[in-house]
């Protein structure tokens, strides 16, 4: 192979490198991620992973064990689902794949299990390096039950390139189960944790932005979770994707997936909520 061919692929490579980690360079800033990874020990944080946790739950009891999760963009918190993990980690055992882009963030995850007493984790747990959409299309087909997006499908730009994956990796009956930072078209300027961009520019707390299918917003992350008057997290901003609920429900078709869109309680009987009080929207499609 010539050193122009060669240069070449490496400049290619490159070049998708960048395109993966485009909006994400948070994660990739050591500092920045262990003090966000600090920021999200916050009480919303745990209670979104006590709803998800839940839902999960509810729809194992009818699955054939062991069974295979995947949490997809897992960040640096396997000290959530405690639940989950219980079930996982009884005979016959289970595995969960801690699919994360970021070193870092994966790092931060191994040392949580340790700072909390939770290494029993590891028996259950394979920390992967790797792309969500990389992660799935390297599995084989009908190979899992359950995936798992906790803050990260509006992360996902190729939205369809997801859907069709799930349809080809989920087993039948198989389940995502992934929260939504918003299925209202009007952007908000402020949210607990952070303010939101649109067009990259800040904008007025009573007023909102419009969003279409495919648009693009920036949240940046207060350095205090609920307090604005603190200021930002130095280096702590992040790109989403939004789309409508009609969007999602047009490819749920499509690929031939059931879909549920709206407030986890109304997803979770009532004996399963464990009296938590937390509005939450997921979206949970299953694999005909």
């Amino acid at each position: 192979m010539s050193l122009k061919v060669i240069n070449l692929y490496k400049m290619k490579n490159k070049i998708e490198n960048l395109n993966k980690t485009e909006g994400l360079e948070m994660y990739f800033n050591p500092e920045v991620a262990k003090k966000f990874s600090e920021l999200e020990q916050n009480e919303k944080n745990f209670n979104v992973a006590k709803s998800i946790d839940n839902v999960i739950c509810q729809e194992m009891k009818n699955k054939k064990f062991p069974v295979r999760v995947a949490e997809l963009g897992g960040g640096s918190h396997p000290d959530r689902y405690d639940k989950l993990f219980n079930v996982l980690t009884q005979e016959p055992k289970g595995q969960i794949d801690w699919v994360e882009i970021s070193p870092y963030m994966i790092d931060l995850a191994k040392q949580y299990l340790e700072e909390k007493n939770l290494e029993n984790r590891k028996e259950v747990i394979n920390f992967i390096e790797s792309d969500i959409l990389e992660y799935l299309s390297g599995l084989k087909d009908s190979s899992l039950d359950f995936a798992l997006m906790k803050y990260t499908f509006d992360h996902i730009k190729d939205i369809e390139t997801l859907f069709q994956l799930l349809q080809n990796k989920l087993k039948k009956q198989g389940k995502l189960i992934a929260t939504m930072t918003s299925l209202n078209p009007q952007l908000k300027s402020i949210s607990t944790n952070a303010r939101f961009l649109y067009n990259g520019e800040e904008f007025s707390v009573d007023e909102t932005r419009g969003l279409q299918d495919g648009d693009n917003f920036t949240i940046k992350f207060f350095k205090v979770s609920g307090d604005p008057s603190q200021g930002f997290l130095e280096g702590a901003q992040t790109t989403k994707y939004f789309y409508s609920s009609q969007k999602i429900s047009e490819l749920s078709k499509q690929y031939n997936l059931d879909i549920f869109l709206g407030d986890w309680k109304d997803f979770v009987r009532q004996e399963n909520q464990d009296n938590l009080n937390i509005n939450q929207d997921i979206l949970v499609l299953t694999k005909n």
